[in-house]
């Protein structure tokens, strides 16, 4: 675990250097990264239950820790396999395992951020809320840093070309949401049918 905090801590500082490491040394295993993520989820519930009403969520009673959980990891997941599936055809020369430890190691300045705001919320008041989101705001633009950083070096590309496989990655999501969407309606609507049609045959005279 200590090793693992100090190369986060080197990814945070020194990022060019540490997604090199990453790549080409190996020295960070996907256990490592998975344990970086459990932390992060493990804060994020915490975060949501026990920030200061000030700046959390009202209604605390309908908190849903899966969905808590399922908004870093199925992102993530996504983010991973449509990465390294773009990358195949554009050159790309990192792995599927590489994008994915890069990805959580770039999430650490958010995982950092979630105890110091979980503090802030209780000290600070409702006239002192631009710090409290001028941290948020740096964390989430410092791990979009990160993230940028971390797979132009892992996948040998320049900047543009980053830019470019990041904007087709987003698109690819959006667009894998959006036809999981239709196929679910499409789904609930033909188990409606079938349900109909039963009790339509069971009724008949």
């Amino acid at each position: 675990m200590l090793d693992t905090a100090k190369f986060a801590f080197t990814i945070i500082f020194h990022p060019f250097d540490g997604f090199w490491e990453l790549k080409h040394h190996k020295t960070k295993t996907v256990g490592a990264a998975n344990l970086i993520l459990s932390i992060l989820c493990l804060l994020n519930v915490i975060s949501v239950q026990f920030t200061s009403f000030h700046y959390g969520i009202l209604d605390r009673d309908g908190n849903n820790i899966f969905f808590n959980v399922s908004s870093f990891v199925i992102p993530l997941l996504a983010w991973t396999i449509l990465n390294w599936a773009l990358s195949t055809l554009l050159d790309g020369k990192a792995t599927m395992r590489q994008i994915w430890v890069q990805s959580i190691y770039s999430l650490t300045p958010l995982l950092l951020s979630l105890p110091v705001l979980l503090i802030c919320s209780y000290i600070m008041t409702l006239e002192e809320a631009a710090f409290y989101y001028l941290i948020s705001g740096i964390a989430i633009i410092w791990s979009l840093f990160l993230f940028l950083i971390g797979n132009m070096t892992i996948q040998d590309y320049n900047l543009g070309k980053t830019l470019v496989m990041a904007i087709f990655t987003i698109a690819g999501i959006a667009a894998t949401i959006f036809i999981g969407i239709i196929l679910f309606s499409t789904f609930q609507q033909l188990i409606s049918f079938i349900t109909t049609v039963i009790i339509e045959i069971r009724y008949m005279p």
